[in-house]
């Protein structure tokens, strides 16, 4: 007896979400992440015991110092006041408002507070670990700040934030020159931060280096966790509903 023509099943994903990070992608992951852990953890052990790298930290503080001038001294307070916490914090609550309420976008958020987060726990728990002094008061220009050095929370949540950020503009971006722009803006911006740190007296240029890889290695999970778990296309009937958010576009290759 004859059936109704039935309705074809849906194509199944030829690869599970595990399946993007296989190949050249998860072992760029995995090297760029264990490059990152294996500075932090030299340049805290150089920390620990004074020497390698930070043996030169007392050098480099000391000639920024003597190069302070009237100008680049306003620069790097307005600088580093715009990548202190409280300034990463209140930018990341408006991107994130930004990404739930105007785009949609609850995991793009969810990953934006998670890597976010994770780099306050890390600077949290590495500055209590280490309990390395800051330097001298008297090489400081600002208010004196009496938490622990390493690592610089300045440096790590900023070069974090401009980092997601970059992220985000690079899913709406296509041209090789507008990418280059935004991977510059991050580099440029999070170097700036890191530096008015050193130029102000806060930190040591061990502090400053450790932050930027542990930037680097927070950056390269979460790219990963994007990775991973963006939708699966699905194909219905009905016409697809429009969703606002960046990493929840329905990608157009059939079965990936």
């Amino acid at each position: 007896m004859s059936h109704p023509t039935a309705q074809p099943a849906p194509p199944r994903p030829h690869a599970s979400r595990l399946d993007r990070l296989r190949g050249l992608p998860g072992v760029a992951l995995v090297l760029v992440v264990a490059l990152s852990i294996t500075i932090t953890v030299l340049l805290a052990d150089g920390a620990a015991e004074r020497g390698d790298l930070a043996a030169d930290d007392p050098a480099v503080t000391t000639w920024l110092v003597h190069s302070r001038t009237p100008l680049l001294s306003g620069a790097a307070q307005l600088v580093t006041t715009i990548g202190s916490e409280p300034a990463m914090a209140i930018l990341t609550v408006l991107v994130l408002a930004w990404l739930v309420i105007a785009k949609r976008a609850r995991a793009s958020a969810v990953l934006f507070a998670a890597s976010m987060g994770t780099a306050g726990a890390l600077s949290i728990g590495l500055k209590h670990l280490m309990a390395r002094q800051r330097p001298p008061a008297a090489d400081v220009l600002g208010p004196l700040d009496s938490s622990f050095s390493f690592p610089s929370g300045h440096t790590l949540f900023s070069t974090v934030f401009f980092g997601l950020v970059a992220g985000l503009l690079l899913t709406r971006t296509t041209g090789r020159t507008s990418r280059v722009l935004v991977v510059s803006g991050w580099v440029v911006a999070s170097a700036l931060v890191g530096v008015t740190r050193l130029y102000l007296g806060y930190h040591w240029l061990t502090d400053v280096v450790a932050s930027w890889a542990l930037a680097v290695a927070v950056l390269a999970c979460a790219a990963a966790a994007w990775a991973v778990f963006r939708q699966h296309p699905v194909q219905v009937a009905t016409a697809p509903r429009h969703r606002g958010g960046l990493d929840d576009r329905p990608v157009a290759r059939a079965g990936s």
